[in-house]
């Protein structure tokens, strides 16, 4: 009986928060419409309070006050398509829609004509797995619903170097909760699966601690730079629970057997570690309207080679996970023709998938992805509002008969992201 197929998911669920179906793995880089109208080209030319996420060096160059707050409606769909050996050719599952909403909110007030502080408040990773009809769903001793939450809070100080140049260090604080559902199976007298019992892996709120420095440079009048490093961020788990709980077959001489070798509800320890970013941006403006930026991001993926897994109870279950996974770049391409009182932007960008072919899962069915962007924004008086639309193409991906634990298949994704940011300025 493979029951713990669930625990090895809500390890690898656990560890990819820091990656919802935007950036590879599952971060999610939304978080600001101005910027994401742009296509999140905007380390070089950030230019309102989301500046605390993008590049918060930019935050030096911004007048007076500014608070900026909303957030994103995000929509998934994905289907499988099974070949052989398992699940076989003719297997098709559907997920769940999902409908996600991220928040965001950040603040930044620049002291003088060379300091300014910043702060910010938001979700950066997320995960929302859920299966149709998942007593039947031939994926579902891996997983059948996943949650991952995060909230993420973090504060810089910047300072302008010289009338070109400014600098930025901060303090990042990240907290993440996950939950999985997933069933186990055995083997009945005519060699099909029976559910036999559901496990259920959840953890409490952990937080982990981090840094980042930024830099912002105006080497010309028509040229804006920038770069941001943000480092890994390491939690440790120390209080996820695993619950088992027995379903009846309807065979009670079978139930019997299963209920004598169910494992019995027990703690799961690990160590999750968040991956480190560095993103690099230019910007031209070749005429006062204009602003059309490039930016490239690597992220540190190559850290999720092994995961290891203790458990309280029993130390013959504790293991080491292998998911050797790569380090992954995105290039990013945006323009804005900004007047006044309103703003036009479009973008487009492409993220490598992070995850190797043996790595790809119903829990995590990492892939390549395009992402179309088109952008409004409105301003009256002291406030501005944003809004955005991203079109995400993402690549059909097949295991090629190489997933670990023998899954194998054909993943197809899109995601549509609707979101509005409102900003104040003092």
């Amino acid at each position: 009986m493979n029951v713990f197929r669930g625990l090895r998911a809500f390890v690898v669920l656990a560890w990819l928060a820091p990656a919802a179906a935007h950036a590879a793995g599952y971060g999610i880089y939304e978080q600001g419409a101005a910027a994401l109208g742009m296509a999140g080209a905007y380390t070089a030319s950030a230019h309102d309070a989301t500046a605390q996420f993008y590049n918060p060096a930019a935050m030096a160059w911004l007048e007076g006050g500014n608070v900026a707050a909303g957030g994103t409606w995000l929509s998934t769909y994905t289907s499988f398509a099974g070949m052989p050996a398992y699940p076989g050719y003719g297997t098709v599952e559907e997920m769940e829609t999902g409908n996600f909403f991220p928040p965001a909110a950040y603040w930044a007030q620049r002291f003088g004509e060379r300091f300014a502080l910043g702060a910010g408040v938001n979700s950066p990773f997320g995960l929302g797995v859920e299966w149709k009809d998942p007593e039947q769903f031939t994926g579902r001793e891996r997983v059948t619903k996943a949650s991952l939450q995060t909230l993420k809070g973090s504060a810089s100080a910047a300072m302008r170097l010289n009338e070109r140049w400014s600098a930025a260090v901060g303090l990042d604080a990240l907290f993440a909760k996950v939950e999985l559902h997933n069933i186990g199976t055995v083997i009945g007298t005519g060699g099909a699966p029976i559910n036999a019992l559901e496990a259920t892996l959840e953890s409490d709120f952990k937080p982990g601690y981090g840094f980042h420095v930024a830099v912002s440079g105006r080497p010309s009048e028509k040229w804006r730079v920038g770069g941001v490093f943000r480092s890994e961020i390491s939690v440790d788990v120390n209080d996820g629970r695993a619950t088992f709980t027995q379903l009846p077959t309807g065979d009670p001489a079978l139930d019997a057997v299963i209920a004598a070798g169910m494992p019995a509800n027990q703690g799961v320890a690990t160590q999750l570690a968040f991956p480190s970013s560095f993103a690099v941006g230019a910007a031209w403006q070749p005429a006062p309207p204009w602003t059309v930026e490039l930016d490239g991001v690597w992220t540190g993926w190559a850290a999720f080679e092994t995961l290891p897994l203790q458990f309280s109870q029993d130390p013959s279950l504790d293991q080491v996970l292998i998911e050797d996974y790569n380090d992954q770049f995105a290039v990013r391409l945006g323009a804005e023709y900004r007047l006044d009182r309103c703003a036009y932007r479009f973008g487009y960008y492409f993220d490598q998938a992070a995850a190797p072919v043996e790595s790809v899962t119903p829990l995590l069915p990492d892939a390549a992805r395009h992402g179309v962007t088109i952008g409004l924004g409105a301003t009256r008086g002291a406030w501005t509002i944003d809004v955005y639309n991203l079109f995400l193409f993402v690549q059909t991906r097949s295991t090629e008969g190489r997933e670990r634990e023998g899954y194998d298949g054909t993943y197809k994704s899109y995601v549509n992201a609707l979101g509005a940011t409102l900003a104040y300025r003092w």
